[in-house]
């Protein structure tokens, strides 16, 4: 087990594009480029993702990366910000306004507000047709850095599409899984009282009961090999005050 828990940590920090940004016709660009290593080490992070149960892929030939995070850019933001291709295996991506709510959790400004907008962007993504999964799209790796809270607009926009959620999932997993993601990302980073504030207003702002219903249920963490992507995931807060948050929040949706 010491072996897989030293595995999570090399997946948890793999970087495996370069990003820079640039300013083109005016505007805002970033530039994504794989990374010489990506080859050797994205098979190894999906090996682990099988093990630990984690139902996504990091896609790793250059052009379905591209054409997945086109399509998503598509579907998800139309005409008004856009990804494209490049020489050389570059992507580029039109820069979305705002702050992630990562940034906000670091600077210590994060709000119920922006919770509740990050899951209304949510069920509006997941209501989106997607022929790849034949139902509604999902992201697959919404952590609160690849959630853009736009405070001009006061919402949210996401971003960043290189890892996919396995097609043999129902939408609805998928769906819970995506909500899962950004309430693990932010729950060790805020005061017990606050996430459970912040993430009751997300669950709640998502408003989708067959989907929340079934979020209840994976509200708790797993056993085995599982467990050690959940460490990972709620940045290796202690054991026991995940299971204190986690009921915490229980209780709140059930009131």
């Amino acid at each position: 087990m010491s072996l897989l828990a030293a595995a999570g940590r090399i997946v948890d920090r793999i970087k495996i594009n370069t990003i820079t940004r640039h300013v083109r016709d005016g505007k805002a660009v970033w530039t994504k480029r794989r990374r010489s290593a990506a080859l050797a080490v994205v098979p190894i992070a999906n090996g682990f993702f099988r093990l630990a149960g984690n139902p996504v892929t990091i896609l790793d030939e250059v052009s379905a990366w591209h054409e997945w995070e086109i399509a998503s850019m598509r579907a998800l933001h139309g005409g008004e910000f856009s990804a494209w291709s490049g020489e050389q295996g570059v992507l580029h991506i039109d820069e979305l306004p705002g702050k992630s709510i990562s940034a906000h959790l670091d600077a210590d400004t994060a709000t119920a507000a922006m919770f509740a907008a990050a899951a209304r962007e949510f069920r509006r993504a997941h209501t989106i047709e997607c022929e790849w999964f034949e139902g509604g799209w999902s992201h697959g790796d919404p952590h609160s850095g690849n959630v853009i809270f736009d405070a001009t607009e006061g919402r949210a926009r996401l971003l960043d599409f290189e890892v996919r959620h396995d097609a043999a999932l129902c939408a609805d997993a998928r769906h819970v899984d995506d909500l899962l993601v950004f309430l693990q990302d932010t729950l060790g980073r805020l005061p017990q009282e606050r996430w459970v504030r912040f993430a009751s207003a997300f669950v709640h702002s998502y408003d989708r009961p067959e989907v929340t219903v079934r979020l209840l249920d994976r509200l708790t963490t797993p056993r085995g090999v599982a467990r050690i992507w959940w460490a990972v995931r709620t940045t290796y807060l202690a054991p026991r005050e995940v299971a204190s948050r986690l009921r915490a929040l229980r209780e709140a949706l059930a009131t």
